[in-house]
């Protein structure tokens, strides 16, 4: 699949690294053969055609590299795509074999360097490492600063050319793995993609789970890993991509240096079975413990990627379910209010026959009725030509996210390498739009009458499980019963550390959740940034344990431990399998008890800090709000970034550490939330044995004014910027965080901009109705503990600015002029704690707002009370607190000096990249 369609709109709040201009080749393609130097030649085989600024070369050992400068930027992204996805697994079908290895590989030991040396390095160069596995493919990459880009493709080609497979990094990883497992196992939007996948193919490796079956997983041995590593990492099997700041001869030199030793192997061929012709409807349903609503995938076998219909197949699928002003969506969700979730998508990857999908998520007792609204929209499509307006829209919108895609070295990078590796050619996804362009009304009806059939549907869903009579049809599955949840229970130690614990035992998972007051909100005469600084340095040694011991000891057992320091918070977080919980409690304990904050840790930590300081502004939705919480609040430590400032950063003493360590890390004023599968008594018994000593200090609270009400008059904030469009945030008065009208303004909030989603009014007068002026636009409330505002983000193109704030600002007047209706009231509010109880979903969810709730002094039953809240606010409070909030505005905006017509996307990063 590539990389244009694969990285659809995920969430309007998530953070790019960094943002770059418009690429001009994006505009038309002018490929030439260019010529090289004699030094970088002798490492080349083939030199491809390219845009003048690029460089694609076939190496003498058959490894492909595409360089693409960017000379104005600061950041690279070196990533290698190596042809070792599951269905490649041949004898070992079903193993996650390619996962498996991907574990192993990143970051392991290879003849060049340690695992610890790699480690070393990569905190040295700071920036982004992860890799993912998928069908057809295992992806390593390394985004970091442009000087550091010989640093990272070299730890690449080392990981994926000369790794050892150490026995005991093997035996690690296949616990992590098995934890991660488990963790998929909790994952109902995983699990329903694994039931459609088995439900859709019959013959198919694409059929299996990527990270395979456990019972296969655990049997193999490094044996196994090391002949698949060694036939299917090969340089003739591989796709190295660098994009950024860089010379793309040099870049040749290093890499043709670096794998001279890399040498062609002889490997058997690999034919996939062909799928056979689907001639009925298939249908799976499943119940699932800890599904909290139903969710469907619907799908109808349709093309793969090299098919002439893939470009009206897609055109359909934008019309049926992508936005809120898609077909489906308006009629499923905003007439029938019958899903709170709907989307289409054309699934066409390039080893085998795809699926156009439609994807669903919705109250049990809607499902299976909802079938025929889709059936009914179907229908139509095949009977009647789209309209050359809806056709241009849907045509635009496949413009956009090719250029939002585009604008980072991480997204340009992927997108060569991807399109390379599914078509041979790098400029695909460029090639793709061309052919969407010229799709036409009559192409959107023939495709929609070939290929969506109502009867030779592939139907998978899974409920939450049957209580009582909601899920028709569907049958319990056979095995031991698993008992309720109990209700979370609180108690309060002698030192003053308040434990909430809940056993749940529907997974053999625990979770632990230590919340504390921290954040900004303790730096009162404190150097800014220095909460999240101890924040950080809590996991980086102990008196008992190294950083490293701290790592290894709970990533050996495949947990996760996290700790950090946001708003009005710090925390520390564990999850773990059941039966390793006591460990967990040690290491949580020593980690907060007993931390030494060794200078050479302090010292790393301060070097990576102000690396990331100098990307912030990179980021757009960063740079606004920066401004605007410089400009609205005038004591608080709010107006500050939760990293601090570069001076106050160099600035900050380890003595200074240890002090507000003592300060904010204090059991008197912290929560732990313990939930899971737990053995009561004993696990009261560990957290008396592991806390009891944790001595808590009588400190004064930090206190400064209430910073609620600091908008007095209208007011505008302009800068001038190096992006390509401009960013508007109009800020206005709000409320702290134990206010009694939060729930109204949670509502008010809804009704403007929905929730976790694109949507309400905003959405609908800047781009969800007949305007087309933006693509994403959202508004949130900041609760601090004495201090709030409310505010509506975007970005737009300069031309549209003006235009845009006018439509936010007549909108915000408007709800403080009329009230809304019952109808559009109800319909929030059910959006609202539907939303609410999806958030919830997860168990580190659950106890994570319990503890939060419990230290900000909500009362940790705060989100059992919050339906109800909801549920009694009327449209006069709306109406009554719009008219106060929004009687004055703060409005900053950022100007591009050199305006294109652009905005931006993010793609998805995970370890299994699956379609679902």
């Amino acid at each position: 699949m590539n990389s244009l369609k694969k990285y659809i709109f995920q969430s309007f709040f998530l953070l790019l690294m960094t943002l770059f201009s418009f690429p001009a080749w994006s505009a038309g393609l002018h490929s030439q053969v260019p010529t090289l130097s004699s030094e970088a030649a002798r490492h080349v085989h083939r030199i491809m055609a390219s845009e003048p600024s690029d460089l694609f070369v076939t190496l003498n050992n058959g490894l492909t590299l595409l360089v693409h400068p960017m000379p104005g930027s600061q950041v690279v992204s070196t990533q290698v795509f190596v042809r070792a996805g599951s269905i490649h697994e041949g004898q070992h079908l079903g193993a996650g074999l390619s996962h498996y290895l991907e574990h192993v590989v990143s970051g392991g030991t290879t003849t060049s360097f340690t695992e610890d040396e790699a480690t070393e390095t990569l905190e040295r160069i700071g920036g982004q490492t992860n890799a993912y596995t998928s069908y057809d493919r295992t992806v390593y990459y390394i985004n970091t600063a442009s000087q550091h880009w010989k640093d990272a493709l070299g730890l690449l080609l080392a990981y994926v050319s000369d790794s050892t497979l150490e026995p005991a990094e093997i035996l690690r990883e296949r616990s992590v793995i098995q934890q991660e497992m488990k963790m998929g196992e909790n994952s109902p939007s995983r699990e329903l993609w694994k039931l459609f996948a088995k439900t859709a193919y019959r013959e198919h490796p694409v059929r299996k789970p990527i990270i395979g079956y456990e019972e296969i997983f655990v049997k193999k041995e490094r044996d196994a890993l090391f002949q698949y590593y060694q036939e299917r990492y090969r340089p003739d099997n591989m796709v190295v991509v660098v994009a950024g700041a860089v010379n793309p001869e040099e870049v040749v030199k290093f890499a043709g240096q670096k794998t001279s030793h890399f040498q062609r192997q002889a490997a058997p061929p690999m034919a996939l079975p062909s799928e056979p012709p689907q001639l009925s409807t298939r249908w799976q349903e499943r119940e699932l413990p800890f599904a909290r609503l139903t969710q469907a995938m619907v799908g109808f076998p349709s093309v793969a990627l090299h098919h002439p219909d893939l470009y009206a197949l897609d055109v359909v699928a934008l019309l049926l379910g992508q936005g809120r002003s898609s077909r489906l969506y308006s009629r499923l969700k905003d007439e029938e209010n019958r899903v709170l979730s709907v989307s289409a998508s054309n699934w066409t990857p390039s080893y085998t026959e795809g699926q156009f999908l439609i994807s669903l998520s919705l109250a049990p007792r809607h499902w299976p009725a909802v079938l025929e609204s889709i059936g009914d929209e179907i229908e139509q499509l095949k009977r009647e030509l789209v309209s050359q307006e809806e056709l241009e829209k849907a045509k635009k919108q496949a413009k956009a996210r090719h250029v939002f895609g585009q604008e980072t070295a991480s997204n340009r990078a992927s997108s060569l390498a991807s399109s390379f590796h599914d078509t041979g050619t790098p400029y695909f996804d460029i090639l793709y739009l061309e052919n969407i362009s010229r799709v036409t009304a009559e192409q959107v009806r023939d495709a929609s009458r070939t290929y969506l059939n109502m009867d030779r549907m592939n139907v998978a869903v899974v409920h939450p499980s049957a209580k009582s009579d909601e899920v028709e049809g569907a049958s319990p599955e056979h095995g031991a019963e698993i008992p309720e949840p109990t209700e979370p229970t609180l108690k309060e130690m002698p030192n003053g550390l308040k434990v909430l614990f809940k056993e749940d035992p529907s997974l053999p998972m625990v979770t632990l959740q230590l919340y504390g007051l921290g954040g900004l909100y303790m730096e009162h005469e404190k150097p800014p940034g220095i909460a999240a600084f101890t924040g950080s340095l809590l996991t980086a040694g102990t008196e008992n344990r190294t950083k490293m011991d701290i790592a290894r000891s709970i990533e050996e057992i495949g947990g996760r431990i996290v700790s950090r320091s946001d708003n009005n918070t710090y925390r520390v977080s564990v999850k773990v399998l059941k039966e390793d919980l006591e460990l967990a409690l040690d290491v949580l304990a020593d980690v907060v008890r007993n931390p030494t904050f060794p200078q050479e840790e302090i010292d790393k930590l301060r070097e990576e800090t102000l690396l990331a300081l100098e990307t912030l502004d990179a980021n757009w939705q960063v740079e606004v709000l920066r401004l605007f919480r410089k400009n609205f609040f005038d004591q608080s430590p709010y107006q500050n970034h939760r990293l601090g400032t570069p001076r106050s950063i160099k600035s900050i003493t380890r003595d200074e550490v240890v002090d507000f360590y003592q300060l904010m890390v204090n059991p008197k004023r912290s929560v732990l939330a313990v939930y899971g599968d737990l053995d009561g008594e004993k696990t009261r018994r560990l957290i008396e044995d592991k806390f009891s000593h944790w001595e808590g200090h009588d400190l004064p609270l930090p206190s400064y004014p209430r910073e609620t009400r600091n908008i007095l008059e209208n007011q505008v904030i302009e800068t001038h910027n190096d992006k390509s469009a401009a960013a508007l945030f109009i800020g206005t008065n709000g409320l702290n965080v134990r206010h009694e009208s939060q729930p109204v303004l949670d509502v008010l909030n809804t009704v403007l901009s929905g929730t976790g989603y694109p949507g309400g009014r905003l959405f609908r007068g800047l781009r969800g109705g007949e305007e087309d002026l933006v693509y994403v636009v959202g508004a949130f409330p900041f609760y601090g503990k004495d201090a709030g505002f409310y505010g509506v983000l975007t970005q737009t193109t300069l031309g549209n600015l003006d235009r845009v704030q006018k439509i936010i600002l007549e909108n915000l007047e408007k709800l403080g002029e009329e009230l809304i209706s019952e109808e559009e009231l109800e319909k929030t509010q059910n959006l609202l704690i539907a939303r609410r109880h999806l958030n919830l979903e997860s168990l580190d969810a659950r106890a994570q707002s319990a503890a939060v709730n419990e230290v900000l002094g909500l009362g940790w039953e705060h989100d059992m009370r919050y339906p109800q809240m909801v549920r009694r606010v009327t449209a006069e409070q709306i109406r009554d607190l719009a008219k106060e909030l929004f009687e004055h505005t703060l409005v900053v905006r950022t100007i591009p000096e050199n305006p294109v017509e652009v905005l931006e996307i993010l793609p998805p990063m995970d370890d299994i990249h699956t379609p679902g």
